[in-house]
């Protein structure tokens, strides 16, 4: 009898393990999410990390203090979770030409990141972008980043990248987060910033977002574009000095599936943009 018991049990728990591991577990962790905060200061990361904080690619402080103007953006909040902002003359029209200008000796072709490799594939990204020099404009705009998400510890502005898409430049659906805290950190938010607007198209897609009430919306909005059956989620006008600002990540270090969005090809004239990358990463027990 025992002998009967234990074989069925063994059995059964063959059965129910992929049950519970593919289909109970994400359940439960839909339902009753991880409360620990890895944003938390105090709060020890799972894993070593073993990335550096790297100067060509992230802003780090330097002892140079820029000289900014007030801030004067208007803020209107399109959803909660994930946290989406829409940012109305985030930067000035003086500040929009001077990114334009300085970024145009640097133009190179934009490229997508395959694991650990790179390449450029204009099927998926057919765009140029440039990197900013670390001007006095280019600090106040990451100080204003950094004060905007009220100075999050173990957050760092990425070096700033400005992107160029002439006629039929577009960019692919994707994920800004690559669920990489755990290994040392990740792109916690994103800001999309546009630099000038002199097209048709262009706009950029969330598929997985709901179109908010309000005709006022529309002034962002491409209201047409919604009523589109071909066209899932809502658009974003580019308007120049205009800003979209959302976070990918949540408090437990997943990233949020409805951050998947996309540049649509532009159809007429140039767009260019600008990408603000906040980098969460906290530091290793070495270093604590």
């Amino acid at each position: 009898m025992p002998k009967l018991f234990l074989s069925t049990f063994l059995t059964s728990l063959f059965y129910l393990l992929p049950l519970y591991l593919f289909v109970i577990a994400p359940l439960l962790r839909q339902l009753f999410p991880v409360t620990q905060d890895i944003f938390d200061p105090d709060t020890d990361p799972t894993t070593e990390s073993d990335i550096s904080l790297d100067p060509e690619i992230l802003s780090l402080p330097d002892g140079i203090i820029p000289e900014c103007p007030e801030d004067t953006y208007r803020v209107h909040l399109l959803s909660k979770d994930p946290l989406i902002i829409y940012i109305e003359d985030f930067l000035s029209t003086a500040e929009a030409d001077h990114l334009v200008k300085i970024s145009e000796p640097n133009y190179s072709p934009s490229i997508i990141y395959n694991g650990q490799t790179t390449k450029v594939d204009p099927s998926t990204r057919l765009s140029d972008r440039a990197l900013l020099p670390r001007d006095n404009t280019v600090r106040c705009l990451e100080t204003r980043a950094a004060a905007f998400q009220g100075w999050k510890p173990h957050l760092y502005i990425e070096r700033m990248w400005a992107q160029r898409y002439n006629v039929s430049g577009h960019y692919k659906h994707h994920f800004d987060w690559a669920g990489s805290v755990a290994r040392g950190g990740d792109r916690l938010s994103t800001f999309m910033v546009y630099l000038g607007d002199e097209c048709e198209g262009g706009g950029t897609n969330f598929p997985r977002l709901r179109m908010p009430r309000g005709e006022q919306w529309c002034r962002f909005l491409d209201c047409e574009m919604a009523q589109n059956e071909n066209v899932s989620g809502i658009t974003f006008k580019p308007i120049k000095g205009n800003a979209i600002f959302w976070e990918n990540l949540r408090s437990d270090g997943t990233g949020y599936p409805e951050t998947w969005h996309a540049a649509f090809p532009v159809t007429q004239g140039m767009k260019v943009g600008l990408n603000i990358w906040s980098w969460y990463q906290p530091p290793s027990r070495g270093r604590r």
